[in-house]
Parts: C-alpha cells; structure tokens; sequence
C-alpha cells in the first residue's frame, strides 16, 4: 500500500467542481450523520479531498435534500425514494469556505453544492 501526502492548506473560498468519492454513516455528536467525502475533479486543485457532514434527512429543504437534488441534477419528488449509495461518482459544484477550527486552525467548509453548469452557464439538467 501506498499513500501520498497531501497538503493541509485550505483551498481559496470559492466554487470548485467535485465528485463524490464516498457517502458513509457516522456516529456524531447529534446523532448519526452522512459523511460526505468529495473530490476536487478539474483545475490547480484537482485530487484534494473534502469532507462535509449533514443529517440523513428527506425534507427537500434540508442540506441533504438539496445536496441530492445538486447530485442529480432536479428537483425531489415527495415519496420518491434515493439510494444515497447511487450518489457516489456523481458530480456538483462545492461552494467552499475557509473557517477557523475550535484549535484555531484555518480549514475548509463546504457551505452547499450546487447542479454543474450548462455550457451556458445555467444549471444542467442530469439525468438520475
């Protein structure tokens, strides 16, 4: 086995292109959460990871309602059901922050994702 080392810099708050590496359950401080790892897929950035955690939650207006709908390219249906697992490969645009940690160092947030973009700049519609 092999790992390589990546840099712990912040990427610049901005929008980046990612696709989602893996989707898994977590125990955390308020319950189980999704933790989403996302990876950076074009431009000086590509290949870094980010991670972003939501509660599994089917309200359509809820981070993780609107992150799936982001993945999938339209809007939620009320009793549509999603396989979370489905999500992974799936691409979006992160909208990154740069916050300071409890232990004052500076790391990202990934504040939404949002639907990839047209070749005319609107949102593209992707198909399930």
């Amino acid at each position: 086995m092999v790992i390589t080392i990546q840099s712990t810099e912040p990427l610049p708050t901005g929008e980046y292109r990612v696709k989602v590496a893996e989707l898994t359950t977590v125990e955390g401080r308020y319950g189980e959460q999704l933790r989403w790892r996302l990876q950076v897929v074009q431009g000086d950035y590509a290949g870094r990871l980010l991670t972003a955690f939501c509660n599994p939650s089917g309200n359509p207006a809820s981070k993780c309602g609107r992150w799936v709908a982001a993945l999938l390219g339209r809007s939620l249906q009320t009793g549509e059901q999603i396989e979370l697992a489905t999500l992974v490969g799936k691409e979006a645009r992160a909208v990154v922050i740069v916050k300071v940690a409890a232990d004052g160092r500076e790391v990202n947030a990934v504040q939404e994702l949002l639907p990839l973009r047209s070749r005319s700049g609107s949102p593209t519609l992707l198909e399930g």
